[in-house]
């Protein structure tokens, strides 16, 4: 019934600005109990930080209203004065790896900034816990020829602002996908790499068969995720002069990999209470980082120009385009469509078991007088119902 309704619905919003300014990215831990967004610039409680993952706690598994800052000492340092060991800002998109050891985050910058276009991987002592983050490795830069051309999504336009935003891993950390930001000469591209070495990014390749060209869809990409099986990915949009902002989704036929692809559709994102303040020339709400809540019914993005997170709620998961929802035999549909079903049956049985039994002992007594079966001498003093009886 609801496949005919909106297939998102804004639920509320979170203030960030207390720890940080202009977050990007965002990710939860895999239960909902922790949040992490990236912010590009230093907060005041540690002035000599500038590029650096916060973390959040959540009372309520991905309720974002029940959030509360983790502190200074939970705050993960991407970079300590040594450039070569980290980004010091411009900071766009982060990513875990699935068993949260790891932290990947991109740096992007126009393309005449030599050797700014990099990923970083940071490695954790235990899962989820960025205060213990470690410089591992990272890319070259990649705005070279060896790692921008050749693929499907087209060439780089030398001396044009081709930055790296949003970055993605596949699930055994032999795949980053990485979206480029053109300005206005160079189009927006979805790029695929191979990692020769899992989860080594200086094992960096590009895939010439795959990557996807997305200059009609997204006009400054700032965030991209795949729903867990690699099937399908999206893709948001930060700039444009339309409000209100927008988000692609798109399916992928073999899961990750973007050789041979669907783009279902793009939808507008309203933001409740946030038309007023951009009509009034205060600035737009600028969508920042994605993601989404472990079964996929709820989607959370950023905006960074009031400094929020965005929660939405699906009406089926991993999916914002009406007709897309993933088949009933996919996931955990199976499993509750079952159940809906089994607790539907009992209670039908339940309710109709009394009354059949009652009228199959009428029909096996019909020729009696006597049409119960507790064995009772009913004797009426009541002339009147004695002779009904």
């Amino acid at each position: 019934s609801n496949s005919f309704g909106a297939m998102h619905t804004f639920v509320q919003k979170a203030a960030l600005s207390d720890e940080g300014n202009f977050i990007n990215g965002i990710h939860f831990n895999s239960d909902g109990t922790k949040m992490f967004t990236v912010n590009q610039t230093k907060v005041s409680a540690i002035s000599s930080v500038y590029a650096h993952i916060n973390e959040y706690d959540l009372s309520t598994p991905f309720n974002v209203s029940t959030k509360t800052y983790a502190g200074d000492d939970e705050v993960c340092i991407l970079n300590s004065g040594n450039t070569t060991l980290g980004p010091v800002n411009r900071v766009h998109d982060l990513e875990f790896s699935n068993d949260g050891l790891m932290l990947f985050v991109s740096r992007g910058n126009v393309k005449t900034t030599a050797n700014e276009d990099r990923v970083f991987r940071f490695d954790l002592t235990s899962p989820y816990d960025v205060s213990t983050c470690a410089f591992a490795n990272q890319t070259s830069d990649l705005d070279t020829s060896t790692l921008q051309d050749g693929s499907n999504a087209g060439d780089i336009i030398e001396g044009t602002n081709n930055r790296l935003q949003g970055i993605e891993i596949n699930n055994d950390g032999t795949k980053l996908f990485a979206i480029f930001h053109g300005g206005t000469d160079q189009i927006t591209r979805l790029l695929e790499y191979q990692l020769s070495t899992a989860y080594d990014l200086s094992t960096i390749s590009i895939i010439t068969d795959a990557g996807i060209e997305l200059n009609d869809e997204v006009s400054n990409p700032q965030g991209i995720r795949f729903s867990p099986d690699g099937k399908r990915l999206w893709v948001v949009d930060h700039g444009g002069t339309s409000f209100p902002r927008d988000i692609t989704q798109i399916s992928l036929d073999v899961a990750f990999s973007t050789s041979s692809f669907t783009i279902d559709g793009t939808v507008a994102f309203n933001i409740s209470g946030y038309t007023q303040i951009y009509n009034s020339g205060q600035g737009a709400p600028q969508p920042s980082g994605l993601t989404f809540s472990t079964n996929g019914l709820k989607m959370y993005t950023l905006n960074d120009e009031d400094e929020d997170v965005l929660e939405y709620d699906l009406v089926c998961p991993f999916n914002i385009i009406e007709g897309k929802c993933p088949e009933i035999t996919k996931g955990d549909r199976t499993g509750i469509a079952i159940a809906q079903i089994e607790v539907a049956t009992r209670t039908i049985e339940h309710s109709t078991d009394t009354a059949l039994n009652r009228l199959k002992w009428i029909r096996r007594n019909k020729d009696n007088q006597n049409l119960t079966n507790l064995n009772l001498d009913l004797n009426f003093t009541n002339q009147m119902l004695a002779s009904l009886t």
